[in-house]
């Protein structure tokens, strides 16, 4: 009897470079993502600092508004003071003397 080499498993041998295909695919497809990530990273930490400098900005305006109301109320008040006295002055002054 003559003795045959062994078959060659084809099959095995196809889903081994189709695993290989897949593995370098996917392989491409995430390298390409973690790169997406890191960038979305980088850009969601660059808002979140705008967003904090907004607020910081947002938050002297309103302690420069509040002190400029107090100022504004402090001048009101000091020109009504400075108006009542004068106001008094025609009140209570005597009328001239008739003749």
């Amino acid at each position: 009897m003559e003795e045959r080499p062994p078959r060659r498993p084809w099959a095995l041998i196809g889903a081994c470079l189709l695993l290989a295909l897949l593995v370098a695919v996917l392989w491409v497809r995430w390298s390409t993502s973690r790169g997406d990530a890191a960038r979305l990273q980088k850009e969601l930490t660059r808002v979140y600092k705008e967003a904090e400098d907004l607020r910081l900005q947002a938050t002297l305006a309103h302690e420069r508004m509040v002190k400029l109301e107090r100022e504004v109320r402090a001048l009101q008040n000091e020109r009504e003071r400075l108006a009542k006295p004068s106001e008094e002055k025609t009140k209570s002054a005597k009328p001239p003397a008739r003749r």
